[in-house]
């Protein structure tokens, strides 16, 4: 037998359990090659009583057939197949009267009889079963076992069993070809952390890193959610570099982190112990430079962000350079190049810095090119650009325009860059081209919803949205498909909103970029049918709106708002007795057509949740434009909110609005019950009933009002990422006098809010009336909860 069969005899050897054994010493190629097969004989070993074995089977399926010359590269092939088939393989070689006789002997993979679980005593054997996904009388293959098996031991680790150990052995029937699988588990500590210790730490830095490390400590309410609060090995390690790094940007350039297991006292849970090891407290020494020819001195100090004396941090050093070349970036020198050096200072924690600057060259911007953008025009990308060709290049905007195509929502990755010139010469070596490439991402949602409230009872609904929406692909769509409604930039709405108490229906549609220009243009239509004021009264509105708004600063907004809406309203049976100043007021049917503005100030760091910042809205509407009903309205809406530590955040609201009838609409109760304002509830002073404050009608129900005003204070406190808890002071007032606030109605209360992803808000609540007119304004209890899927 050649070099190569003996090379795949062992590689079958190695692979195979148990391997082959030879029975005919190795030869050279030439003792078999070409020689006349005369005989091969397949002889199955251990068969199960019963079972009947057909070789022809097997002699169909391989390439070296009786009567042809020898081939070692065809046995080599039926070698391979028949290892993948069989348990165990031996072939046995026999060279007579110039001929060769093959003898091949092979054991049929056994089958499984029983899996057997020892040790667990934590995870039930059903549950390790159902995770191997092998069950009794499946045939044993020892290499898809040991895949399943080894999903067993990631279970165990991902169920925080840091110290999990498992084997398996095999017991073999040899007479029936059975193989009994015994699976011994020492699952060693379950690894739920009961607490983090940091030993070597501030109490300032022990708060900063929990909230940067991804090792949790273990929460009954959340951890099934999160996953947080098991220990898992992989996890610590990375935080541990993580500790390493926030130590070495204070100064601590040689620390060091260990970890240590203990024991909780009183359960069986873990502590996490992690040590810091700090070492010497650097600082910067010498910080000088070379090569800038472009800035004096001076412009390169005052953009250092390190200084003689300073605690060294890589974090910083890095940032320094990189602002040095963001200074050239602004200048046109986009390939600048900033190396910096640290030197240690002999016997002293000290660290002289150097910064080497290679200039290079000026460059402006030739020619901007945009790809991978499938569906969104070309134009819809561009507009978000902020650089214009053939001005000088300015890296800050290059960095900014990849920020704003990354924040509008259309690509799931974004890569804006710079290139050699390359189609234009005659622009010279002056000229850099700008590649803007994108990969699209879908735009469009369509989520259910569902939730129950205080006030609304229970709700659900469809929404379908489209953030890059194109109206003028509507008349394609029946000819291209739906992709034809999507790449203009524009924003679609349709949602439907059905409750015990209230429906809805809209449907919105705004173009960001009206003719190019920075006007935010669209309209709405919508469709309400509502008894959530009072049982007593449905009202049913039909409507619609066009509006434009424009953004003059980054903080400010103008806005401009034309409204029409025609409301009926009608009682429900059995209440005929009411009396006729009620029923007149009811019973205001008709249109309104109002005109507004309005500006917008924002200077908050979130939509969703905010930190800090002050947002206000002031409008003005004057209603009456071909309308049924004349009035003015006035809005002056504020919220403020301050960050008085990393997890507490104080919310200040103040808001005021007033009607003003007007002309054939010459008393408050001459306003529709649709448009006047309501106070009470979660929306407004928690602890009275919704919508319930200010005069009522002889029946009890809420007449509502034209002056209104809501004051509160609120702390709000991160217990975890996706739990708040709250404390608050709510203070309204609401009159039908004109301009006229009556009593404030007092509230003090606390509550929670959990977010679950985003999808599913819960809010629970109790607020403590302190001064109500009557017992009926009262509901101590509130909450909201809803979700889409």
């Amino acid at each position: 037998m050649n070099k190569r069969l003996a090379q795949l005899l062992s590689v079958v050897l190695f692979t195979a359990t148990p391997a082959f054994s030879l029975q005919a010493a190795l030869a050279p190629a030439e003792a078999f090659e070409e020689k006349r097969i005369a005989s091969i004989e397949i002889e199955p070993k251990n068969l199960p009583p019963g079972s009947t074995f057909d070789q022809r089977a097997v002699l169909t399926k391989m390439d070296t057939k009786i009567g042809d010359p020898f081939s070692q590269t065809a046995f080599d092939h039926d070698l391979k197949m028949l290892a993948s088939e069989y348990d165990r393989v031996e072939p046995h070689i026999e060279v007579q009267n110039g001929e060769i006789y093959l003898t091949i002997k092979v054991w049929p993979r056994p089958k499984i009889r029983a899996i057997h679980w020892i040790g667990n005593l934590s995870v039930t054997s059903k549950t390790l079963n159902g995770e191997l996904g092998i069950k009794p009388g499946s045939t044993f293959k020892r290499q898809s076992f040991n895949k399943a098996f080894n999903k067993i031991k990631e279970y165990y680790i991902k169920k925080g069993y840091f110290e999990s150990q498992l084997e398996y052995r095999l017991e073999r029937d040899p007479k029936t070809n059975e193989v009994d699988v015994e699976i011994e588990v020492h699952e060693g500590r379950p690894g739920i952390i009961d607490e983090i210790q940091f030993e070597g730490f501030t109490k300032e830095e022990k708060s900063e890193l929990l909230e940067m490390i991804y090792t949790k400590k273990y929460n009954l309410f959340t951890s099934w959610l999160t996953g947080h609060g098991r220990f898992n090995e992989e996890a610590i390690e990375q935080d541990k570099l993580t500790i390493v790094d926030f130590l070495q940007n204070r100064g601590f350039a040689d620390a060091k982190v260990s970890l240590r297991i203990d024991d909780a006292p009183s359960s069986d849970k873990i502590i996490v112990v992690l040590t810091a090891d700090r070492g010497p407290l650097y600082h910067f020494g010498q910080v000088t430079f070379s090569g800038n020819r472009l800035f004096s001195n001076e412009e390169i100090e005052s953009s250092l962000l390190i200084h003689t004396g300073n605690t060294y941090s890589p974090e910083k050093l890095r940032d320094t350079a990189q602002a040095i070349k963001d200074l050239y970036g602004r200048k046109g020198y986009i390939d600048t190049v900033v190396d910096h050096e640290a030197q240690l200072v002999e016997n002293e924690p000290i660290y002289n810095i150097h910064f080497s600057i290679e200039e290079g060259n000026p460059y402006k911007i030739g020619i901007i090119r945009v790809y991978g953008n499938t569906q969104t025009q070309t134009s819809v990308i561009l507009r978000e650009s902020l650089l214009i060709p053939g001005e000088t290049f300015d890296s800050a905007k290059l960095k900014a325009t990849q920020t704003k195509l990354e924040g509008i929502g259309y690509f799931k990755n974004v890569n804006v860059y710079a290139v050699r010139t390359q189609d234009d010469d005659s622009l010279g070596e002056s000229y850099r081209d700008v590649f803007i490439e994108v990969e699209e991402t879908t735009t469009g949602s369509v989520s259910a919803f569902a939730g129950f409230s205080s006030a609304d009872d229970v709700f659900g609904g469809l929404e379908l949205s489209e953030t890059n929406f194109n109206y003028a692909g509507i008349p394609k769509m029946f000819s291209e498909g739906l992709s034809a409604l999507r790449g203009g930039g524009e924003y679609l709405q349709l949602r439907a909103n059905i409750g015990a108490k209230q429906s809805s229906y809209s449907l919105s549609w705004m173009t960001p970029y009206f003719r190019d220009t920075l006007w935010r243009v669209g309209f709405d239509l919508s469709r309400t049918f509502s008894h959530v004021v009072s049982n007593d009264i449905h009202i049913s509105t039909f409507g619609g709106s066009i509006f434009a708004n424009y953004p003059v600063t980054n903080l400010w907004t103008f806005g401009t708002r034309y409204r029409l809406r025609n409301s009926h309203n009608k009682l429900t049976g059995g209440n005929d007795g009411l009396p006729p100043y009620q029923r007149r007021q009811i019973y205001r049917d008709g249109i309104i057509s109002a005109l507004n503005v309005s500006m917008n100030y924002d200077s908050t760091d979130s939509i969703t949740k905010p930190h800090r910042g002050f947002r206000s809205y002031i409008e003005g509407e004057y209603a009456g434009v071909f309308g049924d009903f004349y009035f003015a309205k006035a809005s002056y809406l504020n919220t403020y909110y301050t960050l008085l530590w990393p997890r507490g955040i104080l919310k200040y609201r103040f808001d005021f609005r007033f009607i003003e009838p007007l002309f054939k609409t010459s008393t408050p109760g001459g306003v529709p019950l649709s448009e006047r304002f309501y106070l009470g509830g979660e929306g407004s002073v928690r602890g009275y009933r919704p919508f319930d404050l200010g005069q009522h009608f002889d029946n009890g129900d809420p007449m509502g009002g034209i002056s209104s005003s809501v004051l509160s204070i609120e702390y709000l406190h991160e217990i975890m990422k996706l739990l708040d808890g709250f404390l608050f002071f709510d203070a309204g007032s609401l009159s039908l006098d004109r301009f006229r606030l009556g009593i404030y109605r007092l509230s003090w209360g606390f509550g929670a809010r959990l977010d679950l992803m985003n999808r599913a808000p819960v809010t629970l609540g109790i607020g403590f009336p302190i001064n109500p007119g009557g017992r009926g304004e009262v509901q101590k209890f509130y909450f909201s909860m809803g979700g889409q899927f």
